[in-house]
């Protein structure tokens, strides 16, 4: 019995020291926890930080661009090229009764305008169409033209139609212009212009015209004064 005991007192020690083993081990992990908390807050932080870096720059960029294209703005004042009507005479009109136009012959003058005083500009596609009551009397077009700065380029137009048909509305519409003694023509189109601001930056834009001429005929012919220039967006 007594060495029963004995050997029962000597086993009590090594069950303490696994106690004590596993509160050290446990002491460790309590340890470890807060530094990995540590390095991914460390982490955390380092990735805002960037963010709040890559923001300020683009911020800083944006602010840089839109004060160049503010002094670019003022420095050249950009204004959109345009076309402008300058002149136009009905010459001769025959029509028959059977709603026939057997001959128009129309004399136009367009301006192709540049006011800008630091840059040339390019007109193309230019795409014109003389029409009555719908129907198309004549197509006008131009090729490809430079117009220096603070200047214009006339676009001269000797219209000449022959043979168009025109409805059962137009017939009635050309026979009440006639006894009235005043002929609505239109005109209406576009043409696509390009100009430089500064160095780099190049501006295209298509501008158009819309607009109604209201001819003295029979008579010599004039058109009432009107204010025919295309527009652009």
């Amino acid at each position: 019995m007594g060495r029963e005991a004995g050997a029962h007192h000597q086993a009590a020690p090594g069950h303490g020291e696994m106690e004590a083993a596993h509160e050290q081990e446990h002491g460790h992990r309590k340890r470890r926890v807060p530094r990995i908390w540590e390095r991914q807050r460390r982490k955390s932080t380092g990735l805002v930080w960037a963010m709040v870096i890559l923001c300020t720059l683009l911020a800083i960029g944006v602010i840089v661009a839109g004060a160049t294209v503010f002094a670019v703005y003022l420095l050249y004042k950009p204004k959109m090229p345009y076309l402008l009507v300058s002149d136009a005479r009905l010459e001769r009109l025959e029509y028959g009764q059977s709603g026939t136009i057997l001959d128009l012959q129309l004399a136009l003058t367009i301006q192709a305008e540049n006011t800008n005083s630091k840059t040339d500009a390019t007109f193309s596609g230019v795409n014109l169409v003389v029409g009555f009551h719908g129907a198309d009397v004549a197509l006008l077009r131009a090729g490809t033209f430079s117009v220096a700065r603070r200047s214009a380029v006339p676009l001269r137009y000797q219209v000449v139609s022959v043979g168009r048909q025109l409805s059962p509305d137009g017939m009635q519409y050309m026979d009440g212009a006639l006894r009235a003694g005043v002929v609505p023509l239109d005109l209406f189109g576009k043409a696509r212009t390009t100009w430089k601001v500064g160095i780099f930056a190049s501006l295209q834009f298509w501008t158009r015209i819309s607009c109604r001429f209201l001819f003295n005929y029979p008579g010599n012919g004039t058109a009432m004064p009107i204010d025919c220039r295309s527009k652009s967006p």
